[in-house]
């Protein structure tokens, strides 16, 4: 409780009445979020079986399962939005709600049920133009080319997600008036009716433009959306609601709302119903398998043994076990958790201070972005169209090299001052093979994915699907994998992937919206008239990265920057997969960069007698290896292409 607070906070009369009723709410959704998941469970396992099969069938016998791509679309849909509304039931959507904890409570409290009911309210609209879209499919008898499967029922379940989803913003949202009404502060109170009044505002305008109480040209049109669309994110709306408003808002100033309405309703079915999404929950749960079986431990004490004997050996092998890892994990927290909570306790046991301890796992964790299969990777070539597997390719060797820097810095500093960090014993050579022969399971799983598409014998999608289905399967003869810790793995997978997908289910309609206001051809026009080199260029990028970083999220990051500035840097005339590394680096940073800074967030949950200034601090020496990787990668641009230039 903050000092704004008072005293004694009881329920009267509104705040039990709005708890009563958010509860109530909660209690209409518990079953049908339970069985959306099921159904989302159901569809995931039927995708890697498609996918394995598929594979098998065509480099065994020249033949594919028919109708399989189709079927991998529709199943898509159950996938990416059967849990939106358990992700917010358990408050797990993405939120940069800095700028928002910087407020007093009774101001926090209101403005952020003001954007839970824009965010509930625009999931509304939302899943009633979805299901005007299964309306029209039904009624035209539109149905799949091949087989024949009509799609309106998947696309009446898509509709029927995204209300649950609306139903469990409308349940925190009445949880969050409580929080207001419970103060009974009427300067709170007072703040809560403007963000309600503002929010239907905000609505008017996207139904009604001409409702403006002034004239805007159509660029400061375009600017006031996307304005707007950044406020609404800082002061901790969805990321997803913030770009929905935005785009129904945006075209609807420059073009029509009916025409706004229509492109949210059918962008949202054409982002989920595409098969290429399939990716991110296959390869999340390949990671999710691959932690839960104990696999990443043994890759570190594989790692321990043969480098643990040196001037900080503990933290290298963590930084070298987390390379590994990253070619199986797709992200940076499973890195930070799985490394951190085998790592963290070697290096309290032998003395280490604890800033590197806990700064070492958080940066070494970031090569998960680099080295394939890397989900910001995914989403910068969802964007811009290019070559996953490309883009894959492209970051082994940065990956690889950015943890040699690493365990570089920390050997030289561990040199230089001992006491932070001592080193470990000796591994005789019989320990060394035989704990490294424990590693074998991520081998395989990296010659399935990482061979399979370096060879093209299959796609980024079908080695998510290979890889999965290798890392169960190895689980289990293993033994490593039981029936509850499966079920986990899958809710989680489920969970995360919603979480993901559903922002660019929306950040299409912005792309769309950006496009039509002609902002990035001004942007253009402004770089080129500024008369900046190529080099001038790119350095004013990636200087905009790291101050955005400080305030954002990798993955909204990518999300809002990438269309503004992808087309800029095409227009300088640099490579699409070489300036995809610079960004997915950069935006990385940001996740070791106060004051948001996750990775530190998620090692101090870990670490937690370590105060998080301290960490930040630890930190910061290892920025050298970030700013010696860019500048390697920008000076030398075949280190991100020599790979790719061999598919």
């Amino acid at each position: 409780m903050t000092a704004d607070t008072a005293p004694a906070l009881r329920d009267g009369p509104a705040a039990a009445l709005l708890e009563s009723a958010a509860s109530a709410v909660r209690r209409v959704i518990r079953w049908p979020n339970r069985l959306s998941l099921y159904l989302g469970g159901l569809a995931l396992v039927a995708i890697v079986a498609l996918t394995v099969a598929d594979v098998a069938l065509r480099n065994l016998f020249a033949m594919v399962v028919p109708g399989g791509m189709e079927l991998t679309g529709l199943l898509t849909i159950l996938v990416a939005l059967s849990t939106l509304a358990v992700v917010e039931v358990e408050r797990g959507h993405i939120r940069v709600d800095l700028l928002l904890q910087a407020f007093a409570g009774r101001v926090r409290d209101a403005l952020h049920a003001g954007g839970l009911l824009l965010a509930a309210a625009m999931m509304a609209v939302t899943a009633l133009q979805i299901w005007r879209q299964a309306l029209y499919l039904k009624q035209n008898g539109i149905v799949t080319g091949l087989l024949g499967v009509p799609e309106w029922p998947f696309v009446v379940a898509a509709s029927l997600f995204v209300l649950l989803f609306a139903l469990a913003l409308s349940a925190n949202m009445l949880q969050a008036l409580a929080a207001v009404a419970r103060r009974r502060d009427p300067a709170g109170i007072a703040l809560a009716l403007l963000c309600i009044a503002a929010v239907a505002a905000i609505l008017w305008f996207c139904f009604d433009p001409s409702a403006l109480p002034f004239e805007l040209s159509r660029q400061m049109r375009g600017i006031f959306a996307i304005g707007l669309c950044f406020v609404l994110i800082f002061l901790g709306v969805h990321v997803a609601a913030a770009m929905a408003v935005t785009a129904l808002l945006g075209i609807s100033l420059l073009i029509a709302p009916a025409a706004s309405l229509t492109s949210l309703g059918s962008t949202a079915i054409d982002v989920v119903s595409d098969q290429t999404w399939s990716v991110v929950p296959l390869f999340v749960w390949m990671g999710l398998v691959v932690v839960a079986s104990g696999f990443a431990g043994e890759l570190y004490r594989a790692a321990y043994r043969w480098i643990g004997h040196l001037p900080g050996g503990l933290a290298s092998a963590s930084t070298v076990a987390c390379a590994g890892l990253s070619s199986i994990v797709g992200d940076t927290l499973s890195g930070v958790y799985s490394m951190g909570s085998i790592a963290l306790p070697q290096m309290r046991r032998y003395g280490y201070d604890m800033k590197l301890a806990t700064a070492s796992i958080a940066c070494a964790a970031t090569i998960g972005v680099m080295v394939p299969p890397s989900i910001a990777f995914i989403v910068y070539g969802m964007i811009t169209e290019v070559s996953i597997g490309k883009l894959f390719m492209a970051g082994i060797l940065p990956g690889i090299l950015f943890a040699a820097i690493l365990v570089a810095l920390i050997t030289l500093r561990a040199a230089l001052n001992p006491a932070l960090a001592p080193r470990g014993e000796v591994s005789s050579w019989k320990q060394r093979f035989t704990d490294s022969a424990g590693v074998w399971p991520i081998l395989v799983l990296m010659l399935l994915v990482l061979g399979g598409i370096y060879a093209g014998a299959v796609t980024a999608n079908e080695a998510g699907g290979l890889g999965v289905f290798g890392a169960l399967a190895i689980a289990l003869a293993m033994r490593r994998l039981r029936w509850p810790a499966f079920r986990q793995s899958l809710g989680q997978t489920l969970r995360l992937s919603a979480g993901i997908i559903v922002i660019f289910m929306f950040a299409t309609a912005f792309s769309r919206f950006i496009a039509i206001s002609g902002l990035t051809g001004q942007l253009a026009q402004l770089a080129i008239g500024l008369d900046l080199g190529r080099y001038e260029l790119i350095g004013a990028i990636l200087l905009f990265y790291v101050v955005i970083g400080m305030f954002m999220n990798a993955l909204p990051a990518l999300v809002l920057t990438v269309p503004l500035f992808f087309p800029i840097a095409m227009g300088a005339g640099f490579d699409p997969v070489w300036f995809g590394v610079l960004v997915v680096i950069m935006v990385e940073l940001g996740v070791v960069t106060p004051p948001i800074g996750v990775n530190v967030f998620a090692i101090s949950t870990m670490a937690k007698e370590v105060p998080m200034l301290d960490i930040f601090k630890g930190v910061f020496p290892f920025w050298i290896a970030f700013v010696v990787l860019i500048g390697l990668i920008v000076a030398f641009p075949e280190i991100a292409l020599f790979l790719p230039s061999l598919m």
